[in-house]
């Protein structure tokens, strides 16, 4: 090869390193456009009706497998969810209601027949045996009130710091990965205010419509400590409902069918 074909060969290689350089860097997302695309692939709509059966595994391996129905309202960036146990009959009956993100939460059981609120230092108890607590039931962690952070990535995640900005979350921090492919969280995981791993929560299964829109249909949550599992399971899910104004109510809690 002449000198100046070897010259040449050298500067396209370094002109195409420099493209290629500048395309990774052009493609660089912060962790909130990121989490805009996460959002972008979720269906949007005013409400939802969830069945879905859920199992509990305690660290012997031993099972509890439970039905329920969840309703759901997303409205000015507030969450609502009216969850209620169909079986076994231990629980059937039991009634949560949470509303805007968990600043009101109360549990009515059939026995006592009164519903009873869920406030202060009781938000970080297990709901009902599970390994959600109730806190957990109504917690965004995309809310654009906390601090996020892209703290690294691989070849297929981005590994994204939240910093809640609620003073009285039990939880110092999650980190969420968010599959580079598909844009959806695929794994949380929740520190304590002592900065020790907790608990993960992860998206097992999904599924994604014609539209490219994604919705979770297996979820796993485990406890580290206590070395639990809780499986929740997808069965149908119906949105945009014919809801009264004031479903997400204790009225409704009390109702014998939803």
């Amino acid at each position: 090869m002449s000198y100046t074909k070897r010259y040449l060969h050298i500067a396209f290689l370094f002109i195409l390193i420099l493209l290629l350089n500048y395309s990774a860097s052009a493609e660089q997302l912060t962790a909130d456009e990121i989490m805009d695309r996460v959002k972008d692939k979720q269906i949007e709509y005013e409400n939802s009706k969830t069945q879905a059966e859920m199992i509990i595994i305690d660290k012997n391996g031993k099972t509890e497998e439970r039905e329920m129905l969840m309703y759901q309202k997303e409205e000015d960036d507030k969450i609502s969810i009216l969850m209620r146990f169909l079986s076994p009959k231990n629980v059937e009956g039991v009634t949560l209601l949470s509303a805007e993100n968990g600043d009101k939460i109360y549990l009515y059981m059939p026995a006592y027949q009164k519903p009873r609120r869920i406030a202060g230092a009781s938000k970080k108890e297990s709901f009902m045996g599970t390994d959600f607590s109730y806190e957990d039931l109504g917690m965004d962690y995309q809310s654009d009130d906390y601090l996020k952070e892209l703290k690294s990535e691989t070849d297929t995640q981005f590994l994204i710091e939240v910093i809640p900005a609620d003073e009285d979350i039990s939880y110092s921090k999650f980190m969420l990965s968010i599959s580079k492919e598909r844009f959806y969280l695929e794994k949380v995981e929740f520190y304590s205010l002592e900065g020790v791993l907790d608990k993960t929560l992860e998206i097992k299964e999904i599924k994604i419509d014609d539209n490219n829109k994604i919705t979770p249909i297996k979820i796993e949550i485990t406890n580290i400590l206590d070395n639990h599992r809780t499986i929740l399971n997808i069965k149908e899910i119906d949105y945009d409902l014919e809801l009264a104004g004031d479903f997400f109510s204790i009225r409704t809690m009390q109702k014998p069918k939803l």
